[in-house]
C-alpha cells in the first residue's frame, strides 16, 4: 500500500484508547455498536461536502440473489417516463418476496494503486481505514486479530431507495463486521432510511437513525435492512459503508 501523506493521516479515525476499550466491551456483548465522532469536525464536514457535491453517482440494484447491477449516471438520466416506471416495477417485483436493494453508490477499489490513481477523497478515506493504526483499532474492537483489509463504497439513499433483509454473509469474502460511517445531517426518523436489525421471527429489537459523524459497526452474519426512504424525505441519506475482512 502506498504511504499516506501527512494530509492523508488527518483522515484517520481519532479514537482514544478509552473509546476503543468501551467499544470492544459493547461489541462483545451485543455485536452492534455506535461510535460517536470518530473523525474530527473538519474531516466530517469535508466528507459530507464530498458526498453532497463532488461525486458522480451511479445507481445499484439486484438482478439475482446478491448479484449487484449498476447504472451509470447517463443511464439514470435516460430513465424517464415509461422506462422509469418499468424499471421500478421490476425492482419492486423482486423486493416483494426476495432480496433487493436500490440506492446510489460509488465503489472504491480494493487495490491501493487504483485508489491512488483516482485520488478522490473517498478513496483516501478507505486508504486511511486500511492504515495499520486503523486496522489495529478494528482488531481490538471486534476481538479479531486477523482483520487485514477494509473495503468501502460511498452511498446515497434518496426517496424510494431501500435495502431488504440480508445477513452480509457471502462465501469467500471472510467478512468479520460491517461498518457504516454516517454523514447525514438533519435526518428525521419519520423519513425512513433506518438501519434495523431483525430477530428470527422478523421482529425489530433495534433500529438506528442515520446521523452525522458516527460509525455503526456490527458483527457478520446478522440479519439487517435499511428501511424505505419516504417520498417526503427532504435530504439525502449519506454514508460510507463496507466490511472488515479476515
Amino acid at each position: 500500500m502506498k504511504q499516506m501523506t501527512h494530509h492523508d493521516a488527518e483522515l484517520q479515525m481519532a479514537l482514544s484508547a478509552a473509546q476503543i476499550g468501551d467499544a470492544a466491551s459493547s461489541f462483545a456483548r451485543s455485536g452492534i455498536i455506535r461510535i460517536a465522532e470518530p473523525f474530527s469536525a473538519d474531516v466530517a464536514e469535508r466528507l459530507h461536502r464530498h458526498l453532497d457535491t463532488e461525486i458522480s453517482w451511479g445507481r445499484t440494484f439486484s438482478r439475482g440473489e446478491k448479484d449487484a447491477w449498476d447504472l451509470t449516471p447517463e443511464a439514470i438520466a435516460a430513465l424517464d417516463g415509461d422506462k422509469q416506471k418499468a424499471f421500478l416495477t421490476a425492482v419492486h417485483d423482486t423486493a416483494r418476496d426476495g432480496f433487493q436493494f436500490l440506492f446510489d453508490s460509488l465503489i472504491v477499489s480494493d487495490d491501493a494503486d487504483a485508489r491512488a490513481d483516482r485520488g478522490l477523497l473517498i478513496d483516501r478515506v478507505v486508504d486511511a481505514l486500511n492504515h495499520p493504526a486503523s486496522l489495529d483499532a478494528f482488531r481490538a474492537i471486534t476481538g479479531t486479530p486477523d482483520i487485514y483489509r477494509v473495503n468501502g463504497q460511498a452511498t446515497r439513499y434518496l426517496p424510494g431507495h431501500f435495502l431488504t433483509s440480508h445477513d452480509d454473509g457471502i462465501d469467500g469474502e471472510n467478512r468479520v463486521a460491517a461498518y457504516v460511517i454516517n454523514l447525514t445531517k438533519g435526518w428525521r426518523t419519520d423519513w425512513g432510511g433506518l438501519l434495523q436489525f431483525q430477530t428470527g421471527s422478523g421482529d425489530v429489537p433495534l433500529a438506528l437513525k442515520p446521523g452525522f459523524n458516527t460509525i455503526h459497526l456490527f458483527r457478520v452474519p446478522q440479519v439487517h435492512s435499511v428501511t424505505f426512504v419516504a417520498p417526503f424525505a427532504a435530504l439525502p441519506r449519506y454514508a460510507i459503508t463496507g466490511w472488515l475482512c479476515r
